[in-house]
């Protein structure tokens, strides 16, 4: 029996820290966004990028800040538990990415490999004082313009848009619904550490299916108790939310 529960907690102790993630980074990246959600809602959000060429994690500033435990009150007022509006992060490590979402209690993952086939064109602009070249894909139901730099050559970039010869400075897709632009860079070589063990892993459907009900149905108000008339409240909210976010950055997310 003993020799059976040291097997068993080194067999714990193994998945736990496979769910460790350790890189070290040579840059820290802000990027200001522009965001549609919905045809009528659209919100402009800071972000961070921490990573070297193969590694990176991405995030809303806020997250960014409570991920990493660099957040701090001020004025004795706690915003720790203010959503950012795009509320998944992402970490990339050993060709992986892992795309992450908490809502209150609940913290949900899933892992995918992602591969974009950039075609690179002549174009170029100046962003930020840095000379970027064109590039293209199409992904996720979206055709998406990149300008990128081979100044930096860390092949990185917003969101899951990685693979080129340089640096994203600025993404958006032809419709504009989503558009980041590079406005920081900084050489950044303190270690990332980000244990994903208390994230449920799922497969993209399942991942998708719960991140939806926990934003849109009435699994959003864990323990509500309520009569018919406030239900049908408590249901005109989520309608209206459903409305606000129903333009999302992945609108073919298999694709």
């Amino acid at each position: 029996m003993k020799k059976e529960i040291i097997l068993f907690l080194t067999i714990c102790s193994l998945h736990i820290f496979g769910q460790k993630i350790n890189f070290n980074p040579t840059i820290r990246v802000n990027y200001d966004s522009s965001l549609k959600f919905g045809e009528k809602f659209q919100q402009f959000q800071k972000f961070v990028l921490v990573g070297n060429s193969q590694d990176y994690y991405f995030a809303a500033g806020q997250n960014y800040l409570n991920d990493t435990g660099q957040y701090k009150a001020k004025a004795g007022i706690d915003l720790q538990t203010v959503s950012d509006y795009f509320q998944e992060r992402l970490i990339k490590t050993e060709g992986n990415t892992n795309i992450f979402f908490r809502y209150g209690e609940d913290k949900i993952r899933y892992e995918e490999k992602v591969n974009l086939k950039w075609v690179l064109y002549a174009e170029t602009k100046m962003i930020n004082g840095v000379k970027c070249q064109m590039a293209a894909t199409n992904k996720y139901g979206r055709r998406w313009i990149a300008y990128f730099s081979k100044d930096y050559p860390q092949s990185l970039g917003p969101y899951k848009f990685t693979g080129l010869p340089g640096l994203i400075f600025e993404l958006y897709d032809t419709r504009d619904d989503y558009h980041f632009t590079l406005t920081k860079i900084e050489r950044f070589t303190d270690d990332f550490t980000f244990s994903l063990s208390a994230f449920k892993d799922y497969s993209k459907d399942k991942y998708l299916k719960a991140k939806y009900n926990l934003e849109n149905t009435f699994l959003a108000f864990p323990g509500l108790e309520i009569n018919a008339e406030e239900r049908k409240y408590y249901q005109s909210l989520l309608d209206k939310r459903k409305k606000m976010f129903n333009n999302p950055l992945e609108l073919k997310p298999f694709e």
